[in-house]
């Protein structure tokens, strides 16, 4: 796992902790200063190692599966 793939799951799980629902791709972005596309990616290859997942379609679906 890459150093910005890390700060993302950190991010991921402690805004979902903060507020009780998964944040935006926009949201995690802001709280790693990453751009929204390049979270996009990581998140999708972070699914694909099954550490995330999401429901398709759906917004603020992204759960840390793993970590």
């Amino acid at each position: 796992m890459t150093d910005a793939q890390a700060r993302i799951v950190r991010a991921l799980r402690e805004l979902t902790d903060d507020v009780g629902y998964p944040p935006s791709i926009r949201e995690i972005a802001d709280a790693v200063a990453l751009s929204a596309s390049t979270v996009a990616y990581h998140l999708r290859t972070l699914e694909r190692h099954g550490i995330v997942t999401h429901a398709p379609h759906r917004s603020r679906s992204y759960q840390v599966l793993l970590w």
